[in-house]
């Protein structure tokens, strides 16, 4: 519930569509503003906006001939507002027509013609992600065109438009195409050239307030059909989970909005895959507004992706198909086995009494100081033997150099 009204205050907030508009739901957007008005159209009228204080639009004739809001033929009616110019054309040229104004994605173009599209009830509540099925037809005077050479190249295009503030706090029309197809008997469509377009296109956008806008065009006309939306977000929201150690098995939890969709009638069908060609399939089938399933899991290590389609109904008995965003896991290499635990038995010493501690410390005190000392008594020692060996050596010098008795007679006086 709070889901829901979150969802609906966000669609009420969002930016809104002009709340002064006169577009029908026939009007044609002029991307970029050209359109080719064909010889069906006995009367178009132009849609083109301009900011304030800009100058008027000018319309260019397929011929190149210009159509001045102050100069306008007979058949043309030229009304000017604040922000709009509104131009009536009786009995247009045929061809490619082009509009010489500011456009940001609101100019529109509405068309009088024996030719029109109907295009099948578009629901006005829709689904993020969800696949649509579209189907138009073009007719002429109430009866549908099968003609080939009216058929041959139309192009069907689906868009969403939406309006976005820009940084300049201007408004700016937004166009997401979701799609192109042809009557041509391919993919969704039925059956070739029969007037029939049919097609399905998937809703990758954002949840919000929206304009849907089917149109037809090939080198003889255009048309278009324009359909208020609101696209809402997924009522189902999955989570995947990686396998756990205890069991190999990876899962997926389910959150379903019981405001939106049936519980029971919710069915998912998807597989699991990766990148190297291994996939499985699983079905899921609801079990209430919250459950969880196991998902196919494969032995080996790897990333793995999950893609499933949601088919559910929705509260109002509408049966909806809505590709689910894809998820993945992974495979851990599996733990190694446990290696054996070896005790190791550590014998503690016996603790020393500390008296043997100071007793120690006291001897090798002592014998640290009886070191010290005898270093010193042996320097001393030392110093003293070399000491007295010089004495020695210098008495004998000494006693070498006195005279000898001998040597008496040869000591004579000087003469006088």
């Amino acid at each position: 519930m709070i889901r829901k009204w979150l969802c609906l205050l966000l669609l009420t907030v969002g930016l809104p569509l002009q709340a002064t508009t006169i577009f029908e739901n026939r009007d044609i957007p002029l991307i970029d503003n050209r359109f080719r008005l064909d010889e069906s159209i006995d009367k178009a009228t132009f849609l083109l906006y301009r900011s304030e204080g800009a100058p008027a639009a000018i319309l260019v004739r397929p011929d190149g001939s210009k159509i001045y809001a102050w100069d306008v033929p007979a058949n043309v009616s030229w009304l000017e507002t604040d922000e709009l110019d509104i131009v009536t054309i009786e009995k247009p040229m045929r061809g490619p027509w082009q509009a010489v104004a500011e456009n940001k994605g609101r100019n529109r173009i509405r068309v009088l013609s024996d030719i029109e599209m109907e295009v099948d009830t578009i629901p006005y509540q829709l689904y993020q992600g969800e696949r649509l099925r579209i189907t138009a037809s073009l007719t002429s005077k109430g009866e549908r065109i099968d003609l080939e050479v009216m058929l041959r190249e139309a192009l069907m295009n689906v868009a969403m438009l939406h309006e976005q503030l820009q940084d300049d706090q201007s408004i700016e029309m937004r166009r997401d195409s979701l799609g192109k197809f042809y009557d041509d008997g391919k993919n969704y469509d039925e059956y070739a050239n029969d007037g029939v377009f049919t097609t399905h296109v998937q809703l990758d956008i954002k949840p919000g307030k929206y304009e849907m806008v089917v149109s037809t065009l090939n080198q003889i006309f255009t048309r278009a059909q324009r359909t208020p939306v609101l696209v809402y977000p997924n009522p189902v929201s999955i989570e995947v989970m990686s396998p756990k150690d205890q069991q190999r098995e990876a899962q997926m939890a389910l959150l379903i909005d019981t405001d939106e969709i049936k519980p029971e009638s919710v069915v998912i069908s998807g597989k699991v895959y990766n990148n190297v060609g291994w996939e499985e399939a699983f079905q899921v089938y609801g079990e209430g507004e919250e459950f969880s399933v196991n998902l196919p899991t494969p032995a080996e290590q790897g990333r793995y992706r999950v893609m499933g389609t949601l088919l559910a109904t929705t509260i109002q008995n509408r049966e909806i198909v809505i590709d689910l965003p894809e998820e993945d896991f992974v495979i851990l290499p599996p733990p190694p086995p446990p290696q054996p635990v070896v005790e190791v038995v550590v014998v503690e010493e016996p603790a020393t009494p500390w008296w043997l501690i100071i007793l120690l410390s006291v001897l090798g005190l002592l014998l640290l100081v009886g070191l010290v000392f005898g270093f010193i008594w042996w320097r001393k020692r030392k110093a003293y033997a070399a000491a007295l060996k010089e004495a020695k050596a210098a008495a004998s010098e000494i006693k070498t150099a006195e005279p000898k008795m001998d040597d008496a007679d040869s000591l004579q006086m000087p003469p006088e």
